[in-house]
């Protein structure tokens, strides 16, 4: 396991071994390819299969653009990310999941600071509860390992995050 920066030092995301690409590349890449993206609508039942297609590459599109800017605006990286729930706001090291009003994707990340976070996962967002769809549940269970490698490896906060990276 391993983690990468994507935007200006603020935005980090995991690389696990098993994968290409970090999480961020790997599940951009995932959400614009068609061919997965009829696999996925087909696997899950999806009626309209284009309208899917169409409507989650726009969603891609929007996150990308929409992180884009606010890295090139220097605005902080909440405005995307906001805790999976608000227990979490005052957790250290806090389970979060960006969101864009109308988009069905979902990065989740863990919030090291006030405008620092490191994508573990990402998914097409198939159910109100993560527990009730297996890939958002798996996501969760992504974050948990993700967290307990953070706790392991002394990080607690940004500047013990920083350290981290300078020994990997």
């Amino acid at each position: 396991m391993k983690i990468v920066s994507i935007l200006a030092d603020k935005l980090f995301a995991f690389h696990y071994v098993d994968e290409d690409e970090h999480e961020y590349n790997r599940l951009m890449e995932l959400w614009t390819d068609v061919s997965f993206l009829k696999s996925y609508a087909n696997k899950n039942n999806i009626d309209d299969v284009t309208t899917f297609i169409n409507d989650i590459l726009q969603d891609a599109e929007q996150i990308q653009d929409f992180l884009e800017n606010l890295n090139q605006n220097n605005q902080p990286y909440e405005f995307y990310f906001e805790p999976l729930k608000t227990s979490e706001s005052i957790k250290s090291l806090a389970f979060h999941k960006g969101k864009i009003k109308k988009n069905r994707l979902r990065f989740y990340a863990i919030k090291l600071d006030a405008n620092c976070f490191v994508i573990t996962g990402g998914a097409i967002k198939m159910s109100q509860k993560m527990q009730d769809h297996p890939d958002t549940n798996n996501e969760l269970i992504k974050l948990k390992k993700a967290r307990a490698y953070l706790n392991i490896n002394g990080v607690f906060d940004e500047d013990s995050f920083y350290e981290l990276l300078i020994e990997q």
